[in-house]
């Protein structure tokens, strides 16, 4: 007699728990979603110079790197006063020279997974700094180095550290990083070469007087100065200094410099008259041809410029002149002047009389055309045209 195979009935909760495992065996799911954090032991730097005046950067150095290790979540720092209690119970020294075997030991009671041992080296413009991270656990080490005199130079370490212990990139270096980290007494001062056409100009770095310019542009005043960032500033009277465009603003020329430990930087001051500068903003085009009205042909000739006005605003202009020979006993030819300002087009005929000059003038928005003829003989004239700008003028920085 046949056994009738028995039937299993699941209930609803059975099903779930069922498919649950399934669904671990399908897609494993950690059984953490956060990484377990990294522990780091950062023992004191080494002079290696051995110059107790360089013994500042020790604690420099340090306090920059832990800041920037201790910004990221996958890594915990311990605490220096911690370090230094446990290595002094265990009789090991507490400095940078701490060997290998030692660093590792000291992992090891500290419960660090990490020790970074670092030392450096004054070079008398900047530093070298090399670390090494040793991994308690393997006792293999890494060395990291960087060599420069500012705080990005130690950011740019941690950025190293981080993505070797973390896997992932971290942007430290800002441009605020820039300052130095050498004490000012330590620094060798730059030397700053500023070259002038102008003469006796009043010099001031940092808005503090320094001297005055010499007048000849082949002769630099030579200014020593500390290093780090600086501001040069020139100046002579009212009348002379920088424009700001497009708003066309006047004040004294200045330039911001960064100047290295020991470096030597050329600067040319750009001051002028300021009408000088109002005056090449203010011609947008000027042209001069020879007209031959008695050849019985036909003269023509165009042009596309454009400018951007005190409102930061484009403005284009297309100009076409066309000259021809007349029969009348009155004028030796006619001049038609067609003009085309932001789109909007504009046409104009002018005649010319037999041997006489013509000059004509057009304000079309913020330009001025000037067209003017001169006659050398009957038929034979000088053309000058020329475009202006009207929303500037001479003398404006008066007003």
């Amino acid at each position: 007699m046949k056994s009738t195979p028995k039937k299993i009935k699941l209930s609803l909760k059975s099903i779930c728990l069922l498919l649950i495992v399934l669904l671990f065996i399908i897609f494993p799911i950690p059984l953490f979603s956060q990484q377990v954090p990294v522990s780091l032991a950062v023992l004191p730097f080494e002079n290696m110079n051995g110059n107790p005046d360089q013994d500042y950067l020790k604690g420099i150095i340090a306090y920059i790197l832990v800041e920037d290790l201790s910004g990221s979540e996958a890594l915990v720092i311990v605490e220096r006063d911690i370090i230094e209690t446990v290595l002094k119970e265990q009789q090991l020294q507490f400095t940078g020279l701490i060997d290998e075997a030692g660093a590792i030991e000291a992992g090891q009671l500290l419960g660090a997974s990490f020790i970074l041992k670092g030392s450096y080296v004054f070079l008398g413009q900047d530093i070298f700094i090399n670390i090494s991270l040793i991994d308690v656990e393997t006792g293999t080490s890494r060395t990291f180095s960087e060599r420069g005199y500012q705080e990005n130079t130690v950011h740019a370490l941690s950025e190293k550290l981080l993505k070797h212990m973390t896997g992932n990139n971290f942007e430290l270096q800002i441009p605020s990083g820039d300052r130095t980290i050498l004490a000012l007494e330590q620094q060798e001062p730059g030397k700053v070469e500023l070259f002038s056409y102008i003469i006796d100009a009043r010099v001031f770095i940092d808005e503090e007087f320094v001297g005055y310019t010499t007048g000849n542009s082949t002769v630099p005043l030579v200014m020593e100065v500390s290093p780090g960032k600086h501001t040069v500033r020139v100046h002579l009277v009212n009348d002379f200094g920088v424009l700001d465009l497009p708003e066309v603003t006047f004040h004294d020329w200045k330039e911001q410099f960064n100047l290295l430990p020991g470096d030597n930087i050329v600067l040319e001051d750009r001051t002028r008259h300021f009408n000088d500068l109002i005056y090449d903003i203010k011609q947008i085009l000027r042209k001069s041809i020879q007209v031959d009205l008695g050849s019985g042909e036909q003269g023509q000739i165009a042009h596309s410029v454009d400018f951007i006005d005190r409102e930061g605003k484009e403005v284009k202009l297309e100009i076409s002149l066309k000259f021809e020979e007349t029969d009348t006993p009155e004028h030796a030819g006619s001049a038609e002047v067609s003009f085309s300002y932001n789109d909007k087009n504009y046409s104009f005929e002018y005649f010319v009389p037999h041997g006489k000059d013509i000059d004509f003038s057009e304000e079309i928005g913020k330009i001025r055309l000037d067209i003017g003829l001169e006659c050398n003989s009957s038929y034979k004239y000088e053309l000058d045209y020329s475009i202006w700008r009207t929303d500037v003028w001479q003398g404006m920085y008066r007003d």
